[in-house]
């Protein structure tokens, strides 16, 4: 929630390295929620959609840690500009873009599991926001694979990356479920 309200300031302030510390450690945080999933559901199909939720956010801890020393070196130590804004848009390319989507993919295939197990469960409501989720794995593979084909196909290209949608998609994700395990314990 501090991230939320102190956001525009932050950016603002040049403060982007703070901004991905903190959703580090975000991320960080909610590294036990697949494992109370799991717990809570006890379902077959929940052990392999936890695995896939455990290494998404392990994926985007580890993204945002090394983001956080990109921008940090970038903002501290680059006085005499020896890294161009050219050369500083490559590397954080290379620390986020396909390796964010590929996260996210692994978000989209936890939300499936998560899907089969209220199915299972007979928690229609529930089921039916994570298939939604769950969905969202073709916006995440249209957008991996424009960035990475060489030879670019346009049903792909029409799908642009959208920083707003997946923050909001990612922070209503993780409401929904934290609230249903507070909901249930």
């Amino acid at each position: 929630m501090g991230i939320i309200f102190t956001v525009q300031k932050m950016m603002k302030n040049n403060e982007f390295a703070f901004i991905h510390i903190l959703m580090a450690l975000m991320y960080a945080m909610w590294l036990p929620l697949p494992l109370a999933l799991n717990q809570l559901l006890n379902s077959e199909f929940q052990v392999v959609g936890t695995i896939f939720g455990f290494v998404y956010l392990i994926m985007l801890i580890i993204t945002m840690a090394l983001q956080t020393g990109h921008i940090t070196y970038l903002v501290k130590y680059n006085d005499d500009e020896a890294i161009t804004d050219e050369q500083g848009s490559y590397m954080m390319a290379t620390l986020s873009n396909q390796f964010e989507l590929i996260a996210n993919i692994f978000k989209c295939i936890w939300a499936l599991f998560l899907t089969l197990t209220f199915l299972n469960n007979g928690e229609m409501v529930m089921a039916s926001l994570m298939f939604l989720f769950s969905l969202l794995i073709f916006y995440y593979l249209f957008i991996l694979l424009d960035i990475s084909l060489v030879k670019r196909i346009k049903l792909f290209s029409k799908v642009k990356p959208n920083p707003f949608v997946v923050n909001l998609e990612t922070l209503f994700f993780f409401i929904i479920l934290m609230t249903y395990i507070t909901i249930n314990i």
